[in-house]
């Protein structure tokens, strides 16, 4: 994805078109909900500056595999000489470490080295506030001690102005009511151009152009799909009707035993479905991914005494079988 300029990143744009090593912090962090361009933005920083810098980009599951490689073929020495000794090291993703604690420890090795030896580090993470907790407070309080950006949610017109210019540079002919349609449909920049590309590859099965009733014939496809994906909110939107709970009661603030059961439910659906880590399962509850291993034990503890519990998960279970 190219950079896209606009209200919701331009403060993120701004430090990283300008980012200079010797007057940079020793830690940036980026942080927003994932498709707003933190990937993108941290690529062209490593392009920019990175590279002349003997600079390192890594996504963290890359440099979480890579250290479980180096330490089983005893290559321990030359790992760290590549990351401990860089001026400049971009971590991309870093929710992903939850839970890998030898990583995260190897990780705050990393950054003292790094920092020591006069060099910076520039991370990105996925969530709506910087929460870096899964890191240990250690290492969480010197990754926030820096200068931390966040990168918000785009408003419909600057959506619609992201899809026009791709459109554009594309030199695709399609009516020019969808991208709004589009804006309306999704918050972030790769969905975004996720359904572009889907619709376009439905228009070709079709051998129809890209016009305003193959968009709608398209949107009904996809919802009618959708509705059995194996995806976090229709696991959420199963375990609610299932549970008789309504969704914003499951996803608020309530503690309720009924609504907590069903929550719990929810977590633990989540996960043994969709196998995503617990931040990023967090992120729909909007709390912190230490609830979620709790309310996972719980359940996962329930099933094996509640019958009533079984049947109701074996059930949810069912519906996102192929």
């Amino acid at each position: 994805m190219n950079l896209f300029l606009s209200e919701f990143n331009i403060r993120a744009w701004r430090l990283i078109k300008h980012y200079e090593l010797e007057k940079a912090a020793d830690v940036t962090l980026i942080y927003g909900k994932k498709g707003l361009g933190k990937t993108s933005i941290l690529r062209y920083l490593y392009e920019h500056r990175g590279q002349h810098e003997g600079g390192i980009l890594a996504d963290a599951l890359a440099f979480a595999h890579q250290y479980a490689y180096a330490a089983q073929d005893n290559k321990l020495n030359s790992f760290r000489q590549r990351y401990r000794t860089t001026r400049l090291l971009l971590i991309d993703d870093l929710q992903v470490l939850a839970g890998k604690v030898k990583t995260i420890e190897e990780l705050h090795y990393t950054y003292e080295y790094v920092i020591e030896n006069g060099g910076k580090m520039v991370i990105t993470l996925e969530g709506d506030t910087p929460n870096l907790e899964f890191l240990g407070k250690r290492l969480a309080s010197r990754f926030l001690s820096g200068v931390a950006v966040p990168i918000a949610v785009p408003l419909d017109n600057e959506l619609e102005r992201f899809m026009v210019e791709y459109i554009q540079q594309k030199h695709l002919f399609m009516d020019r009511e969808i991208p709004g349609m589009i804006a309306n449909l999704t918050d972030n920049l790769a969905e975004a151009l996720k359904i572009i590309e889907q619709f376009i590859e439905f228009a070709v099965l079709q051998e129809n152009e890209l016009s305003l009733q193959c968009f709608k014939a398209y949107w009904e496809t996809r919802v009618r799909k959708g509705n059995n994906a194996t995806e976090p909110i229709n696991i959420i939107k199963q375990v609610a009707q299932s549970m008789e709970i309504p969704v914003d009661e499951l996803l608020g603030p309530s503690r309720k035993p009924r609504v907590n059961e069903a929550r719990e439910m929810a977590i633990y659906a989540i996960r043994m479905l969709c196998q995503i880590s617990y931040p990023a399962i967090a992120c729909y509850f909007n709390r912190n991914h230490s609830t979620m291993i709790i309310s996972h034990k719980k359940m996962q503890e329930k099933l094996t005494k509640d019958h009533r519990l079984e049947q109701i998960y074996n059930t949810i279970i069912k519906v996102f079988q192929v």
